[in-house]
């Protein structure tokens, strides 16, 4: 990959335990990839353009397909990651998402995802050895925020329309490494052209006390 600038927000803790947001622009943060495509920085974040028939999907018993695109910084610990994300699909299951991986057998994806129906909803894969890939709330447009958090070794999805309130997707246990790889990505499975957006892109120690309070 290139050397780019990504705009990066991140969250600093202060001595009274509330966080500040600061803006800056990092020229490492996300220069680690795998199976990079084309991006070009925002104002606020990332624009992205899936390479062609690409995804990360374990069918299982059948096939482990590791092409999607996949960009990452290693965070150690507990943390919360979030973005307001955008996809214009053009086929079935075009996605940009969020992404924590150890390996191409062991991850999780947070998806806005184009459906068979034409209509976007959150979709959300985890995936240890093969994929658990379930579909989720449809939205009423083709962008809204998603939201992970690792608390040790439980992990709560969840989205927002706002990014004030948000909606539980799912929680669950995933035994992985204390350093993991995370980040954002886009897939094309079926065809090409799909493009993604990511603003906001938050990583911060802060957790999530309750899953299921919208909090």
């Amino acid at each position: 990959m290139a050397s780019s600038i990504i705009v990066f927000w991140l969250q600093h803790p202060t001595r009274e335990g509330h966080f500040t947001k600061e803006k800056f622009n990092m020229t490492n943060s996300f220069d680690n990839s795998l199976n990079a495509c084309k991006i070009t920085n925002t104002d606020a974040g990332v624009h992205l353009v899936a390479n062609a028939k690409t995804d990360f999907i374990c069918k299982y018993k059948e096939y482990i397909k590791d092409e999607a695109s996949f960009f990452y910084i290693e965070k150690t610990g507990d943390f919360t990651i979030k973005a307001e994300v955008e996809t214009k699909g053009n086929f079935a299951y075009d996605a940009a998402f969020l992404m924590v991986r150890e390996t191409k057998t062991r991850w999780i994806k947070l998806a806005v995802e184009l459906g068979v129906d034409t209509k976007y909803n959150v979709v959300s894969v985890i995936t240890d050895n093969w994929s658990d890939d379930a579909n989720g709330e449809l939205i009423p447009s083709n962008k809204c925020w998603l939201r992970i958090t690792r608390k040790n070794d439980f992990w709560g999805l969840h989205y927002s329309l706002n990014g004030d309130k948000w909606r539980f997707v799912r929680c669950f246990g995933l035994d992985l490494p204390s350093t993991v790889k995370v980040g954002f990505g886009i897939q094309a499975p079926l065809g090409d052209k799909c493009e993604g957006k990511l603003d906001f892109i938050t990583l911060s120690e802060d957790s999530v006390k309750n899953f299921r309070d919208g909090s």
